[in-house]
């Protein structure tokens, strides 16, 4: 992982991750949310990036691991720390940037899919 900062813009770059969205903290000025997919979101696993500003660029605060691709992020209205991330496998995943471990809650619906007539269940 490296921080490159030239002037006003910022970038981190985390070998083998995309990021798909960002979004920044209404609490907490400069603190930013990132949602990644490896393999540009076609297979593989996602993460969670929450990432500080620092005189250097950007520095990692916390991350979280997930086992499909992250693909789109948002902060709670309620609580500094949580937040709520979609994946490829179709859940939900509430996390808690206060706890180093997560999620603190999965959401999965859509386990049936109606094709044609019929009701096809998903495993």
């Amino acid at each position: 992982m490296s921080a490159v900062c030239g002037g006003p813009a910022r970038t981190l770059r985390v070998p083998g991750r995309h990021g798909y969205a960002a979004e920044f903290s209404p609490y907490l000025p400069g603190r930013l949310a990132c949602a990644t997919s490896q393999h540009y979101g076609i297979a593989g696993c996602g993460t969670l990036l929450i990432l500080d500003p620092d005189e250097s660029g950007l520095r990692l605060f916390r991350s979280f691991d997930w086992n499909d691709g992250l693909f789109d992020v948002t902060w709670s209205e309620n609580n500094e720390h949580v937040l709520i991330t979609c994946s490829g496998d179709g859940s939900l995943q509430l996390w808690d940037t206060a706890k180093a471990a997560g999620p603190l809650q999965v959401y999965k619906e859509h386990t049936q899919e109606y094709v044609q007539g019929n009701y096809v269940v998903k495993w």
